[in-house]
């Protein structure tokens, strides 16, 4: 059930948070998670056991870590680290390994399931800190596995922490305030996926079915294709925080206007955040950081790269992608990084066309069908043809130029922020524009949900 669909938008949210707004605080967890378990299975139903046994297991390994001595907690986490590694490697990763060292015809056939790296992500941290002690066991199942489940975030994100929302699961607020400012968040974020990045998805695929393009065709192909991602992975960022807000939670953000950034570096630290922070916090640290030295430290570094592009999909190109990051950040690191910081308008520029270039090897299927698109934009070939798809998306690029720039849209919440008559007929128009544009729609995929 995508967020952005009719049967969501008109039926599923209304309901869910009329009715958890109605409960006493007590049963609004029970009902959450009932919610949840639906939702899920009403895209997955045939995976809803697997995601039930992933919980309750990671709830058992939770308070095991902590009692006992030391080694029943270690075995503990172990426990924890094989079946959440293993459920990956079996149902995400187990194909590609085998075809890749000559075994295909023996890879399980396996569909991949819904959400699977983000609610594995969320299982394993909550496992490791109680082990760490930074915070202790859920004692209640059912606030747990709320957690867990809890539908906004479920299949897409953000990665949220259990000690991100302990206090709120316990007990939360449900004001008018907060349900408008949720409100207000989710029209955004759905005007951020239907009215950009679905249009954004249609340039792009338009672009890649030209049979021999030209060269500034390619650039417009893979512009649409890194501003629909972006759209399409924020809106849906947006949309989790929004209704999260509504139920009273507040997620952590997920993106800060990475277009905007100075470097590769930069650009990490605002894309995908709540990932970023996982990756730095459960495995860049304990191997090490920048501790060891600066070998340790590029080690480190490549091993969290390359894995970060596997997260995102099973193939050698999504490997090729973490490792193309690794080489910006490693030459940011020890070579051009001071001379970035001098040349704030030459740094952005190098960002974006770093961070562009590197999207063909996400947009494909094979590294060489990245690597033909990629010497495509280096190749000056002429034509004509990004001229009629330029002309009548003109518009639309502009739109999400505007969109991509913290000062027009800081503006423009600020603006919204101190009119509440503006803001209301905002969040109505925008929404309005939303369901019309979707009860004709054809186009309306989801990038993530094959992470």
């Amino acid at each position: 059930m995508l967020f952005s669909s009719l049967i969501f938008l008109i039926w599923f949210m209304p309901a869910s948070v009329l009715i958890h707004a109605l409960l006493p605080a007590r049963a609004r967890n029970g009902f959450l998670l009932a919610a949840s378990v639906f939702f899920y299975a009403w895209g997955e139903i045939r995976y809803v056991p697997l995601v039930l046994a992933s919980m309750l297991l990671n709830y058992m390994f939770g308070r095991m870590c902590a009692g006992g001595g030391p080694e029943k907690r270690r075995a503990a986490l172990a426990g924890s680290l094989a079946v959440n590694v293993g459920a990956l490697l079996y149902y995400k990763y187990a194909a590609f390994l085998m075809t890749s060292i000559g075994l295909g015809a023996a890879a399980p056939e396996t569909a991949l399931p819904l959400g699977i790296s983000f609610y594995t992500f969320q299982t394993q941290a909550y496992v490791i800190d109680v082990y760490r002690k930074r915070t202790g066991p859920e004692p209640n199942f059912v606030d747990y596995a709320a957690y867990i489940l809890l539908f906004p975030q479920l299949i897409a994100g953000p990665i949220v922490l259990y000690t991100d929302v302990r206090k709120e699961l316990k007990s939360r607020v449900l004001t008018p305030r907060y349900l408008e400012s949720g409100a207000t968040a989710f029209a955004a974020g759905l005007a951020s996926k239907v009215l950009l990045a679905n249009p954004l998805g249609a340039l792009s695929e338009e672009i890649r079915a030209l049979s021999a393009p030209s060269s500034a065709a390619a650039w417009l192909g893979v512009l649409a294709f890194g501003l629909q991602i972006y759209f399409d992975f924020a809106g849906y960022s947006m949309m989790a925080a929004g209704m999260g807000r509504m139920m009273g939670f507040k997620f952590p953000r997920n993106f800060d206007h990475p277009y905007a950034s100075r470097s590769v570096r930069e650009f990490w630290r605002r894309w995908h955040m709540t990932l970023g922070a996982w990756f730095s916090e459960y495995v860049y640290i304990p191997m090490g950081g920048n501790r060891a030295g600066p070998a340790r430290a590029s080690f480190n570094l490549l091993v969290v790269w390359a894995l970060t592009g596997l997260w995102h999909g099973a193939s050698w190109n999504f490997l090729l992608w973490g490792l193309w990051f690794f080489a910006f950040l490693t030459l940011e690191r020890y070579a051009i990084g001071g001379w970035l910081e001098r040349h704030r308008r030459a740094a952005r520029a190098y960002a974006l066309l770093a961070v562009f270039a590197g999207w063909p090897l996400f947009m494909h299927q094979s590294a060489s069908a990245a690597w033909e698109n990629l010497k495509l934009l280096f190749s000056f070939a002429p034509g004509t043809d990004w001229r009629f798809p330029l002309r009548n998306n003109a518009v639309l690029l502009l739109a999400a130029a505007l969109a991509c720039s913290p000062a027009v849209m800081d503006g423009l919440k600020r603006t919204l922020r101190r009119n509440a008559a503006l803001r209301t007929a905002a969040v109505l128009g925008a929404l309005s524009l939303c369901v019309a544009g979707l009860v004709g729609e054809s186009h309306n995929p989801f990038l993530y949900f094959r992470f």
